[in-house]
Formats: structure tokens, C-alpha cells, sequence
């Protein structure tokens, strides 16, 4: 499977790196690409497994796509990859509707609306799944990070087949053990919420290397 990362960040190099050392083949996208040379130098994995390219390009590239550019440029990256390579395509979407503004954090968006939500309705035939987007970049791709990964991942989206492919490529290739499926995507409308706690949880720990898991 090809995988390409919309978004060359933290999240997008860390999900990169990670998924070319299971052995797919990744593509990162760029606004920028150039200014990944250095960084792409330093990977210790094979070449021919990980390469930087446009979002246009990224977003043909892969067979299933990852969506890691956060806030107000969302959309704006996406229209860039252009909706023929969108079409009929799975999109893990990690992304946060954030603002930060005088020390504080919020949500961008209004109340009864996620940004996955307005994702897909802006690009209805592609396939959004979220996922992953209240915790840190080294605890998507190492769960066993904190507490022996004994934790819980959430997950929803309005197709069941793009979630069960998600499901499967991240306890595959990253070791997560349960992920809840929580519905179509009006359910993140909490998780997206789930991550303004959690930075305020690890405000209060002084780190970000928490997650959350389900006791029944």
C-alpha cells in the first residue's frame, strides 16, 4: 500500500518515518518540499520507501491518504490536492480546528460542526475517518510509549469499509490494541473536544505523553 501524508510537520514526519520502517511506501506533501531535503537526508530508512513531494502529487500518490495539516489551512491544503485525487480515497484525518490566542486554546469551529465534518462535506467523495487527534505524534506511532500502551484509541466516520481499513493499518503497523468505533462523523465533534483535555492535561503533567483508556 501507498501511503501519502498531506502535511510535513511533526505529526506528518514522525507518521512517515514510521510507516516506511513497517515497509510501505510513503509520499510526504508539501506546500514547500524543498525545505524537507535535510530533514529526509537524516531518515535512517530506505529512500526508495519515503519520498517529499507536493500535496498535488502526495495526494495521487497515495492509495490511502493521511490528512496531518492542522487548523485554518485544512481545507485549503486539500483543495490543493485537488479533488480528482481525493475522489473515492480513504482520508485519515488527524487534524485539530485549533486556535491558540493571549496563552489560551480553543476550538475554531462552532458548536454542533467538527472540522472532519467540514471536510467531508467540502469533499463528499472522499472517505474522512478521525482518528488519532488528541494525543502526541510519538504516542499515534508507539502507543506502548505510556503505560505499556495500555490505552484506548477512538475512532468514527461515515464509512464502514475506510474504518475498518483504518482499524486494521494502524494496529498493524503501530501496535494499537483497541480502537473504538464511535459512530459516523458527528462523533467528532468529542473527539476533537477530547483534545483541548488533554492539552490541559498535560499542561498539568508538564509533558504530553498521556493518552486515555476506557474502564467498564
Amino acid at each position: 500500500m501507498k501511503i501519502g501524508i498531506i502535511g510535513a510537520g511533526n505529526a506528518g514526519k514522525t507518521l512517515g518515518s514510521a510507516f516506511a520502517r513497517q515497509g510501505y511506501h510513503v509520499m510526504l506533501g508539501s506546500r514547500q518540499p524543498e525545505k524537507l531535503a535535510d530533514w529526509l537526508r537524516l531518515e535512517d530508512v530506505n529512500k526508495k520507501t519515503i519520498l517529499v513531494s507536493t500535496i498535488h502529487e502526495t495526494a495521487a500518490f497515495g492509495d490511502l491518504l493521511v490528512h496531518a495539516i492542522t487548523g485554518h489551512g485544512a481545507i485549503e491544503a486539500l483543495k490543493m490536492a485537488g479533488e480528482e485525487n481525493l475522489r473515492g480515497k480513504t482520508l485519515l484525518d488527524i487534524s485539530l480546528p485549533i486556535n491558540f490566542t493571549e496563552g489560551r486554546i480553543s476550538l475554531f469551529t462552532s458548536t454542533g460542526e467538527s472540522l472532519g465534518e467540514r471536510i467531508q462535506t467540502t469533499f463528499p467523495e472522499v472517505k474522512v475517518v478521525k482518528a488519532m487527534n488528541h494525543i502526541a505524534a510519538a504516542v499515534m506511532v508507539n502507543p506502548g510509549i505510556v503505560a505499556n500502551g495500555d490505552h484506548d484509541l477512538f475512532m468514527c466516520g461515515n464509512d464502514a469499509a475506510a474504518k475498518q481499513m483504518v482499524s486494521a493499518l494502524l494496529k498493524g503497523a503501530f501496535g494499537w490494541k483497541r480502537i473504538y468505533d464511535l459512530g459516523d462523523l458527528s462523533a467528532a465533534q468529542a473527539t476533537e473536544g477530547l483534545a483541548l483535555l488533554a492539552t490541559h492535561v498535560a499542561s498539568a503533567l508538564g509533558h504530553g505523553m498521556i493518552n486515555f483508556k476506557v474502564a467498564q
